[in-house]
């Protein structure tokens, strides 16, 4: 007995007519047709960047980042779609941000992939002092209450100023030197001084 096709391959999915022919010993022949079912069930392959950890960009609260996916089957090439995360060359925020890929082949078998990107913030704030105060003392007092305002920016929200000695407290007499100190959220600081003189 022959078949005139006794291999099979991702061509001939979902099916192919095969026609088996036997001989017998003086040569006489039956032929007969059969189809037959070809199913793909292996998956594809598929391949996402490694973990990644990233310090922002300057002046962002994020950090750029471009990266690949691949994907290959044994019929064809799958269908690759992202289903978590951000694409490749967007920026991403400070934090981590897992990003998930799901390739699909021609049969419907699937395979997944997954890898996070961590940015930290490792950017100072930037803070700025105001001039040097000079006033005179409150009548009556070896003093006086002075009040002042630092301003500070950050390439992420959530930045603070604190004042060392604190705006509003009751200066003596002479110079004192304030220290105004800006912290991210993150715990990134930066400092700037100014003088308040009382006469």
């Amino acid at each position: 007995m022959t078949i005139d096709d006794g291999s099979f391959d991702c061509s001939d999915i979902p099916g192919t007519t095969v026609v088996l022919t036997v001989t017998d010993g003086s040569g006489n022949t039956s032929t007969c047709s059969a189809f037959v079912t070809v199913t793909d069930t292996i998956a594809p392959t598929i391949v996402c960047n490694p973990n990644v950890t990233l310090t922002n960009d300057a002046g962002i609260c994020g950090a750029v980042f471009t990266y690949v996916t691949s994907a290959a089957d044994n019929c064809g090439a799958p269908t690759v779609v992202q289903t978590g995360g951000l694409a490749s060359g967007s920026v991403f925020p400070v934090g981590t941000t897992t990003n998930t890929f799901v390739a699909t082949d021609a049969s419907g078998n699937t395979a997944t992939c997954s890898f996070t990107v961590t940015v930290t913030d490792g950017e100072a704030p930037v803070v700025t002092c105001p001039a040097n105060i000079s006033v005179n003392a409150t009548p009556g007092q070896c003093g006086a209450a002075v009040s002042f305002t630092a301003t500070a920016t950050d390439n992420c929200p959530g930045v603070s100023v604190s004042y060392s000695p604190a705006s509003g407290s009751v200066f003596a007499i002479g110079t004192t030197i304030v220290t105004a100190t800006a912290t991210d959220a993150v715990g990134n600081t930066a400092t700037c001084s100014f003088t308040v003189t009382v006469t």
